[in-house]
């Protein structure tokens, strides 16, 4: 086991000690997951989980009509997360999936399926250890009603690896949801989708903090439609672009009375980059509230001249400007995961040499 740990240390995500479970090109690797048990959660591999859980999964897809959209084949790897009713597990649901070998395309499907006043903090973390390949993920989240979850995702890729990342949502009644998602490392071009569907009286917040480095090309799309009577949804973005491309396009939708709903998008451009955005709302009933705002724009010059009168050169100033710009989007994280969220962001803007 000591040589899958050492791949894992050597993909740069955080906390490695601290993953329940693995998944290594199409291998997979567990670790903690015997132990979660004992807090209410079960933890499959998507395979294992159409043998023994079958009738589950196949409910959750019919209920939510992806039937047709989530199709688990011999290729396909990744997780069924069932946490029970009214469970607390006091230590994260991480999993990662690595890309060890090129020439590999990882096909991840996971089914997340969180019961009813439970409360739980999940992480997914997506890495490369090889300059080139591709990466395809799906993901079917259920939310019982009256739960409370952290869902933060991390990827840390390579130049040349490609990646499309897809969650369909379905969020209950009285529930707190906060989303949480960080690239900071090059990747040859990322496409992120994301449709959380919100029951009544649930409030969900989405923040993403995103680095587009040269040649890198980032496609974001959020959309949060607002179901049920009383909910509340958030969306936060902050994009820097150095000499890459991204294009943000966060939509919120209301479809039910007393909803309220916010969109803020922000773009900071480092040498020709391009930053797009396209904030959207929607509304189908009277008793709404939406608003939005964006900016775009480059590092102050004032911010630039003040720590440079304070000792440090042009180009270290450059990234504690961008550390804290990136690091604004990040609210709210419950502190077991603050520290190592601050550490990794750190790493990739203050010390990577790739990012200026």
């Amino acid at each position: 086991m000591s040589h899958i740990r050492k791949i894992i240390e050597r993909s740069g995500l955080p906390s490695p000690e601290n993953i329940v479970a693995g998944i290594i090109d199409r291998n997979i690797y567990g670790f903690y997951k015997d132990r979660l048990k004992h807090y209410g959660v079960e933890l499959y591999e998507i395979g294992e989980a159409l043998e023994k859980k079958r009738d589950a999964l196949k409910k959750l897809l019919r209920e939510n009509g992806l039937e047709d959209k989530i199709v688990i084949d011999k290729e396909t790897v990744g997780f069924y997360i069932h946490v029970k009713p009214y469970s607390t597990p006091p230590i994260p649901i991480y999993a990662c999936f690595i890309l060890g070998r090129e020439g590999i395309v990882q096909k991840i499907v996971n089914i997340i399926d969180i019961g009813r006043g439970s409360n739980v903090i999940i992480v997914k973390g997506c890495a490369s250890i090889v300059p080139e390949g591709a990466h395809k993920a799906i993901t079917l989240l259920r939310a019982g009603d009256h739960s409370r979850i952290t869902n933060i995702m991390i990827h840390n890729w390579a130049p040349y690896i490609t990646v499309s990342s897809k969650t369909y949502a379905y969020i209950g009644k009285g529930v707190e949801y906060n989303g949480y998602y960080v690239k900071v490392s090059p990747v040859k071009a990322i496409g992120l989708g994301s449709e959380y569907y919100v029951g009544e009286n649930s409030r969900i917040e989405y923040h993403e903090a995103t680095l587009a480095h040269r040649n890198t090309r980032v496609a974001s799309n959020t959309r949060i439609v607002l179901r049920g009577r009383g909910s509340g949804g958030y969306i936060t973005s902050r994009g820097v672009v150095n000499r890459g491309y991204m294009d943000v396009n966060p939509l919120i939708r209301a479809e039910a009375e007393d909803v309220k709903g916010h969109i803020e998008c922000n773009g900071l451009i480092l040498e020709n980059g391009i930053y797009k955005t396209h904030p959207s709302l929607e509304t189908t009933v009277e008793n709404a509230y939406l608003t939005h705002e964006a900016s775009i724009g480059k590092i102050s010059g004032e911010q630039l001249f003040y720590l440079q009168t304070r000792g440090l050169d042009e180009e270290y100033a450059i990234r504690l400007i961008v550390l804290g710009f990136l690091t604004s989007a990040i609210k709210g994280l419950p502190d077991s995961m603050k520290k190592y969220m601050d550490n990794t962001m750190k790493y990739f803007i203050v010390k990577d040499r790739r990012f200026l």
